[in-house]
């Protein structure tokens, strides 16, 4: 693929060393051969670029290493500095020598590519942008530490400030700002020039003016663009990547949408506030929008040396529904319903009168805690108060909680200070607001605000599944995604004043490569029985009849039953996993007293602390006695079981070092009957598992470097920010 992009749903996004192009889930690319989906990273590499060397550092006095160009790679070697330093000195990348890659420009077929970079021209007066340093005082400067949420109020707050400041006022769109403390501009200021201002802003969050104070205002950097990414450009693309300017580009680029109410911006992504959104259940939803980032790793032989990194971004949120209020009676689409019924396949038995079960009140607080609720209180003389809160937990019903100051319920202190009775006494109180008050509220007076989750809190796997389902589209149609996000981007920046004002011209078009599509190498199994894979559709293939090339034997196991197999099931999962696993080439026992069958539900194994781990030490006991070794758990799940999933994992692998396999009982029958495919796919885990090797490369296939012992790695990075740089670091 043609692009260097993002990384996972973390939103990692990957970073190539000089000219290499590195493949992630944001690449994108479209052969105008094919029309269909081309993943050929490491032919495009090899067909278009030169690769740079891998780096290693040797210590000084150790010399420099051997190097034979038929059997090594060409390498960066660290040399000691003339004052005796350890720095290792980086030279650019050079030619292939070895051949050991297994892509030439004369292998396989040759395609056009389309990749999801918009090249980038950039005309500059002298080629400079001004560094400025800047100090915003809200009411609350000194008693806390800047806030992401703080991002749109500082950014509202300068705009203000560029109304009234003299060097500012006569050209608005010649400053951008990165939202916390950082000022670009076209032209160079003395520090007398820019005094101190004060300004009103509009507080969403707080629904009212704040006073603003904006200080300090100096120029710190004069940012030699142009200079600096040609000299990095020059210099094979090795070395320092000129961080700064691609900083200021970025936050040019990105004025606009943040200065724009109908967009909602979360990092380097935007979201249209009346964009497309996708239910997908227990109460949230995912919102469509986009990702862009300055990239300076582009392809020299295309002449592209800077783009823009384009791509849809997907974000789970809060649906905007009052907590326990229904559109209409019985429609059951307060909030509380709809994260009790899930993903809408069952209806949430809820009484708000009698309260919640002890289940319910569980899954609620889970949900709830960390998100922010607005809080609407009709009070005595007609008067409204209104509040915005984040969700500590939970506390008792409003009429057994009390209040400690007051000495009296939460149902009381209403009745006496707002003149309210409370409609439903029963349901728990929310503790909101600073963890060292108590403020106690009833969830009848709360609605959940539209805010993105926090990272920190996962949707629930069925909803995971139904975003990814949805998002995971085909080329062409994400495509059209991006070129649609751009075009909502004040019409692809051609009328974006602040890209117009710093001369940056961003191409229409995604950026035309060429590239190779490798041959599908050929599957080797047992035997020397080979799997050939079909070249129109290379991304699978059919093991048939051939045998794992290592096949392994699993005598002892035990099959761990949450999902209330009858006896006809559990003997049916016995025989099936013994005769598939026999035509694949491993030996799973199916002897009555070589398998320990324990049985269990999800409730007991989700609500009883350490349930699980008794279990494993009961399978573990049993062998024992029998001076056996337990060597497999298969573990039967009635459905996705997220966190109990995740206990398992940490108590086999971790603790005790027993080999764990997870299915579902939905995925393993298919109706009435065992589905032998799904056991012939678990059980290509279970080989791997324990030791044995399913496939491998045919000799015919293996490149060079594959033919001695050979560790591949692979590496993801995550940047923060532009205006997170220096207070988060890349991860």
């Amino acid at each position: 693929v043609a692009s260097v992009g993002r990384g996972r749903v973390a939103r990692g996004r990957g970073v190539g060393m000089a000219a290499q192009l590195s493949s992630s889930s944001s690449s994108l690319s479209l052969s105008s051969e094919r029309g269909d989906i081309s993943q050929l990273d490491e032919a495009m590499q090899e067909a278009t670029l030169e690769c740079p060397a891998g780096n290693l550092f040797l210590p000084p006095d150790l010399g420099p290493p051997p190097f034979n160009p038929d059997t090594d790679f060409p390498m960066a070697r660290a040399g000691a500095l003339p004052s005796g330093g350890l720095t290792p000195e980086f030279y650019p990348p050079q030619s292939r020598l070895s051949g050991k890659f297994p892509g030439t420009k004369s292998t396989g077929r040759a395609c056009k590519l389309q990749t999801n970079h918009f090249p980038l021209s950039l005309k500059f007066p002298q080629g400079m942008i001004y560094q400025y340093s800047v100090t915003i005082m809200p009411p609350w400067f000194g008693r806390r530490d800047y806030k992401r949420t703080d991002k749109q109020l500082y950014h509202d707050t300068i705009k203000e400030w560029k109304e009234v400041c003299p060097a500012a006022k006569h050209n608005t769109a010649a400053w951008v700002f990165d939202g916390h403390k950082q000022l670009f501009c076209t032209q160079a200021y003395r520090i007398e020039e820019l005094p101190d201002q004060k300004v009103s802003v509009w507080c969403q969050e707080e629904e009212r003016f704040l006073e603003m104070m904006i200080k300090d205002v100096e120029r710190v950097s004069d940012i030699k663009v142009t200079q600096d990414i040609m000299e990095w450009a020059v210099s094979g693309r090795s070395g320092h990547v000129p961080q700064d300017a691609l900083q200021a580009l970025d936050v040019v680029l990105k004025e606009a949408i943040n200065l724009d109410l109908n967009f909602y911006t979360i990092g380097r992504s935007h979201f249209p506030m009346d964009g497309e959104t996708l239910d997908v259940g227990f109460g949230k939803e995912v919102w469509i929008g986009s990702f862009s980032a300055v990239r300076p790793y582009g392809w020299k032989d295309h002449e592209i040396l800077i783009t823009l990194n384009v791509d849809t971004a997907n974000k789970p949120a809060t649906r905007n529904l009052h907590l326990t209020n229904e559109s209409a009676p019985g429609k059951s689409d307060s909030y509380i319903h709809c994260v009790l019924a899930g993903d809408g396949r069952r209806k949430a038995m809820v009484n708000f009168a009698r309260g919640l079960t002890d289940e319910q009140v569980k899954t609620m607080e889970k949900d709830l805690k960390d998100l922010k609720v607005k809080y609407v209180l009709p009070s005595k003389d007609d008067k409204v108060i209104k509040r915005q809160y984040r969700v500590n937990g939970f506390r008792k019903s409003a009429t057994k909680e009390i209040i400690p100051d007051l000495k009296m319920s939460v149902a009381e202190y209403f009745k006496q200070t707002h003149g309210v009775d409370l409609k439903y006494p029963n349901l728990p109180c929310l503790w909101v607001g600073p963890k060292q008050k108590t403020i106690y509220i009833p969830m009848e007076f709360c609605k959940m605000d539209k805010q993105p989750m926090p990272r920190k809190k996962k949707l629930p796997d069925d909803a995971v599944a139904k975003m990814i389902r949805a998002t995971a589209v085909k080329p062409m149609d994400r495509q059209k995604k991006i070129i649609d996000g751009l075009k909502k981007n004040n019409a692809m920046y051609k009328d974006d004043p602040y890209a117009r004002e710093f001369g940056i011209n961003v191409s229409g078009e995604m950026a035309k490569l060429t590239g190779r599509v490798l041959d599908a190498p050929v599957i080797e199994y047992s035997g020397g029985k080979v799997a050939n894979i079909n070249k129109s559709n290379p991304g699978k293939w059919f093991q048939d009849k051939n045998q794992y090339v290592v096949g392994q034997t699993c005598t002892n196991w035990c099959l761990f039953d949450l999902s209330g197999l009858s006896e006809n099931q559990f003997k049916e999962v016995v025989m099936g996993f013994s005769s598939v696993g026999k035509e694949a080439g491993m030996i799973i026992s199916k002897k009555k007293e070589d398998i320990l069958r324990i049985s269990g539900t999800m409730r007991e194994a989700e609500d009883v602390a350490g349930s699980n781990e008794e279990k494993l030490k009961q399978a573990l006991k049993h062998y024992e006695t029998e001076k056996k070794k337990l060597e497999m758990i298969l573990i039967i799940f009635p459905f996705k079981a997220g966190f109990l999933y995740d206990k398992i994992k940490q108590l086999g692998d971790l603790k005790y070092n027993i080999t764990t396999q997870c299915c579902l009982k939905t995925v393993l029958f298919k109706g009435d009957s065992l589905n032998k495919q799904v056991v012939g796919n678990i059980c290509l885990k279970i080989n791997a598992k324990l030791g044995g090797i399913n496939h491998v490369l045919a000799p015919k296939s293996k490149p060079a470097v594959l033919k001695r012992p050979v560790m591949v790695m692979g590496a993801d990075v995550s940047h923060p920010a532009p205006e997170s740089r220096g207070l988060k670091p890349s991860i």
